[in-house]
C-alpha cells in the first residue's frame, strides 16, 4: 500500500481499539485489515465485528478508495467521506464507544420479544442464563455479569405485579 494515509489509520485504529478488542461487552470485538493488492489503494478496507447477546453479528468498516477513505454513518443511511485518518478513527471510536448501549437495548428488546410471545419470568431468566453460559461457546453473544444484572431487573420489572 502506498499512500501512507491508509497505513496511519491502520496505526491510530490498532491504538484506539486495542483496550476493546476481544471484551464481552463489546461483542468480543473484531478487527480484520484488507490491504488493496500491489501499489493500487483500490479495494483496502478495515472491518469489525461484533456480536449482541444471543449471537446476532454486526459489522462496521472503512474502505480507501480513490484517495479517500469511505465509510456509513452510525444510522448506515449514507456513505461519508473523509481524507483525514484522524477524523476517520475518531469517528469510528465513538461507533464503539457505542456497542455496550447497543448490546444492553437490544438485549430489553429480546426480552420484551419473548415476553410478547408468552414466556415467563422464569423462561425468561432461563434464557438470560443460557446467554450467560454461552461464553465458553461464542464469547461475543454471551452476557457479563453487569448485563445479566441489568437484565434480570430490567425482566423483573416487566412483571411486576404478574404471577409468573
Amino acid at each position: 500500500m502506498a499512500d501512507e494515509r491508509w497505513e496511519q489509520l491502520k496505526r491510530l485504529l490498532r491504538q484506539a481499539v486495542g483496550d476493546h478488542v476481544g471484551r464481552v461487552e463489546y461483542g468480543n470485538l473484531r478487527l480484520e485489515v484488507y490491504d488493496a493488492d500491489g501499489a493500487d489503494s483500490e479495494n483496502a478496507r478495515i472491518a469489525m465485528a461484533f456480536e449482541v447477546p444471543g449471537g446476532s453479528t454486526n459489522q462496521f468498516a472503512v474502505s480507501f478508495e480513490g484517495g479517500e477513505f469511505a465509510m456509513l454513518d452510525s444510522l448506515a443511511d449514507n456513505v461519508l467521506r473523509m481524507s483525514d485518518p484522524v477524523q476517520v478513527v475518531d469517528h469510528l471510536r465513538a461507533q464503539i464507544e457505542q456497542i455496550p448501549d447497543y448490546r444492553i437495548k437490544r438485549l430489553y428488546h429480546d426480552i420484551d420479544e419473548l415476553i410478547a410471545t408468552g414466556a415467563t419470568r422464569q423462561a425468561v431468566l432461563e434464557e438470560l442464563n443460557r446467554l450467560l453460559r454461552l461464553g465458553t461457546e461464542f464469547r461475543g453473544g454471551s452476557l457479563t455479569l453487569d448485563e445479566l444484572t441489568d437484565a434480570c431487573r430490567f425482566t423483573a420489572s416487566r412483571f411486576t405485579g404478574v404471577e409468573a
